[in-house]
């Protein structure tokens, strides 16, 4: 009785971390409807709420993945309901983690680039304005990574 209390409740956090997943997602959607020329001149802020919004709910549902993968890989041999050798489980978690990992730290990328750009300093800093050009770009970096990381795993590793 007390697994199934466990399990029913494990399941009910997943939905709730993929549900952030989803929000983060449209977020950002919405985020990059707001830069569309005549939206961003009419309500700047749709755009960076957007995204701030967006990267939170993505940074903090991707790590939130991460911390899981790495508890159930600590707990038992097992990665996404699959049971698995132990020699696979530990790269599929690795992967896994991978995955989760990359797009986490993208997501507070952009959300910490967005939050800078919304400060408006780059207007009268170069430096500044380039320095947040960089966090979105390591950001894009980190998503591609994640990317990668997803396709090895279908791909290569069968998962």
């Amino acid at each position: 009785a007390i697994g199934t209390v466990r399990t029913h409740l494990q399941e009910r956090w997943l939905h709730r971390n993929i549900a952030l997943s989803c929000l983060g997602s449209l977020l950002y959607v919405i985020g990059s409807y707001g830069f569309v020329p005549w939206l961003a001149a009419a309500q700047p802020l749709v755009g960076i709420l957007g995204f701030v919004l967006g990267s939170a709910a993505i940074g903090t549902s991707q790590l939130w993945k991460t911390v899981r993968i790495a508890r159930d890989y600590s707990r038992a041999v097992r990665v996404d309901y699959y049971v698995l050798e132990p020699s696979q489980s530990w790269a599929a978690s690795a992967n896994a983690i991978g995955v989760e990992l990359s797009a986490g730290l993208g997501g507070w990328s952009f959300f910490f680039g967005t939050l800078v750009y919304a400060g408006g300093g780059w207007a009268d800093d170069a430096r500044v304005f380039w320095a947040i050009i960089g966090v979105w770009m390591l950001g894009s970096a980190l998503f591609f990574l994640g990317a990668m990381f997803l396709l090895y795993r279908h791909v290569v590793m069968k998962l």
